[in-house]
């Protein structure tokens, strides 16, 4: 098993947190208050109450961050990170990695990289693309500038892999599997997101979303107990926003989850960062 989890610890749980803000709103033309009030509740609640959380149970983990909402509310990170959590990659302002050209992808990964740095002094070594969407550039660009790791793909569920670079194929042909690269894949999936269990939206597509954090609950923690009795050094991650589970009733449930899972032994709460530590060729 290339994962090998610290002595006494059975599996790893990173409850990563995207801090997007009101980035995607913005980028998408929605800049009317209503919709930079949906994005501004999550800096002004969320956060602190994620931040909370964390010191009641003492552990850190990781937020990705878009560059954008680095700068917009650079304190707030300052904050994030003097706390010991991980600051990570989160696009400029959670843009679509496919609709970017190499020239502007590696642009604007740059530029992000250069916003985390100045609040935290180094750069970033973990990545999520927004929306879960990797381009075919994407994990080179991460390799060319010293990433350990990805969470974006959801080729496993509770298993680290290595990514690969120069996939192709067709409907006319047999895919082609590229070569295997440096860059670890923290695997995720859209059952383990909040936002398209959570929240509602009605435009560009309609997500109804407004599930009852009992129904998720069972979603996640059943995930979770599933991987604890079958997954020898597994590595659960949840994706998780601060303006959706950051409402109150949300958070009450991450709580119960967290509760839930430190009733058995060996259970590891994270970062992204420690997981890429821990791989051994």
């Amino acid at each position: 098993m290339p994962i090998i989890l610290p002595k006494g610890k059975k599996v790893a749980v990173v409850l990563s947190w995207d801090f997007d803000a009101m980035s995607a709103f913005v980028l998408r033309g929605e800049t009317t208050p209503t919709f930079i009030s949906r994005g501004e509740f999550g800096a002004r609640v969320g956060v602190p109450r994620v931040l909370n959380l964390c010191d009641k149970y003492n552990f850190k983990t990781t937020f990705f961050i878009p560059g954008w909402t680095v700068e917009t509310y650079p304190e707030l990170t300052k904050k994030i990170h003097e706390k010991g959590h991980e600051v990570g990659h989160h696009m400029w302002c959670h843009e679509n990695a496919p609709d970017l050209s190499y020239e502007k992808e590696h642009e604007l990964l740059e530029k992000a990289m250069e916003s985390i740095k100045k609040i935290t002094s180094k750069y970033p070594i973990g990545n999520r693309s927004g929306g879960f969407a990797c381009s075919n550039n994407t994990i080179k660009l991460l390799q060319d500038h010293g990433y350990l790791y990805d969470s974006t793909q959801m080729g496993d569920d509770f298993n680290v892999y290595k990514c690969r670079i120069g996939d192709h194929g067709s409907p006319n042909d047999p895919w082609h599997f590229g070569v295997e690269s440096k860059i670890l894949e923290l695997p995720v999936s859209w059952a383990m997101d909040d936002w398209p269990l959570f929240e509602y939206q009605r435009t560009p597509t309609l997500n109804p979303g407004l599930h009852t954090p009992s129904e998720v609950f069972e979603i996640w923690s059943k995930e979770f107990d599933y991987m604890y009795e079958n997954i020898s050094n597994g590595v659960y991650t949840l994706t998780l926003h601060p303006y959706v589970s950051g409402r109150a009733h949300r958070i009450m449930m991450v709580e119960s989850l967290i509760q839930h899972m430190l009733k058995r032994e060996g259970v590891w709460l994270c970062r992204g960062e420690d997981i890429a530590k821990c791989w051994k060729d």
